[in-house]
């Protein structure tokens, strides 16, 4: 059902009272309000226009819903088979064989040191919400093709200043890249407004990471957003904190409590393969 907030919901209220009213006029007036006196009517036909508001009022509260793009506690699942509902693919994201194809890429954005224009290469989940702070995302995924020394990876958290898929300067970014070639694994953040934006948070060697076969990961942010847990093949890759870290994390600053994930190409040439994906709250 179709959300109905501010100016809109007001518009829809207007609406329906103007309806109510024209209701009580036509249908009403003739058979019980016209032997009354005028001021007598008048009395009548504004008691019923309020109850007529109440109600409406009751009806838009009844059907609204989260405001377009936050999850309230909602599960996404997508097995790519046919058309996607979740994502919106731009160029250079495909889907083929019950999977989400992201690449090759001629640039992407950490290919340009200090660009200062948006770059693509990146994979929204527009229904999972750009408010994302708590959740649990599962994903497999596989390199699929092309230089194999190049990075691909999910978006951990993506705060899009205008909205609009790609990554500008002044978007906030937290993406998990892995290199196949080296067989490692890198946390890579954009911070906004820098003048060298991007910084490598945490990497280390892959050496459980299936070449060749689907890996499957697991990322599991909670405290408000805070903290995120993350796993390949159901082995703990690190631990990010955006408070005091404790014994096994890793602190992170700045941090961003909240944004939207999805998938990522980190350099050109690469391809990569993601099937069955989930979002769901975070237990």
């Amino acid at each position: 059902m179709k959300s109905y907030t501010g100016k809109g919901r007001t518009w829809v209220l207007a609406a329906l009272s103007v309806l109510a009213l024209s209701a009580i006029t036509c249908n009403a007036l003739p058979f019980g309000l016209g032997g009354q006196e005028p001021e007598a009517r008048i009395a009548t036909l504004e008691a019923e226009l309020r109850e007529a508001r109440r109600d409406a009022t009751a009806q838009a509260a009844a059907g609204t819903a989260p405001v377009e793009g936050e999850v309230e506690g909602a599960v996404v699942q997508e097995d790519f088979e046919g058309e996607t509902t979740a994502f919106e693919l731009g160029e250079g994201a495909s889907l083929s064989d019950g999977a989400l194809r992201l690449g090759p890429f001629e640039e992407c954005a950490k290919d340009v040191a200090n660009f200062d224009l948006p770059v693509g290469c990146i994979v929204v989940c527009e229904t999972c919400g750009r408010t994302l702070s708590t959740y649990h995302m599962r994903v497999s995924f596989t390199f699929e093709d092309g230089l194999s020394d190049r990075e691909f990876g999910v978006i951990l958290r993506l705060a899009d200043a205008n909205g609009d898929s790609l990554l500008d300067r002044e978007d906030f970014l937290l993406a998990l890249g892995f290199n196949i070639f080296e067989n490692r694994w890198r946390v890579y953040m954009h911070e906004p407004d820098e003048l060298e934006p991007w910084r490598t948070i945490s990497s280390n060697q892959a050496g459980f990471l299936l070449p060749g076969r689907m890996n499957v990961l697991d990322v599991t942010a909670t405290d408000g957003g805070q903290r995120m847990e993350i796993r390949l093949n159901d082995r703990l890759l690190v631990l990010l904190t955006g408070g005091e870290a404790e014994p096994n994390e890793r602190s992170v600053a700045p941090w961003i409590d909240e944004g939207a994930v999805g998938f990522i190409g980190l350099g050109r040439g690469v391809q990569a393969r993601f099937d069955d994906f989930i979002l769901e709250p975070a237990q």
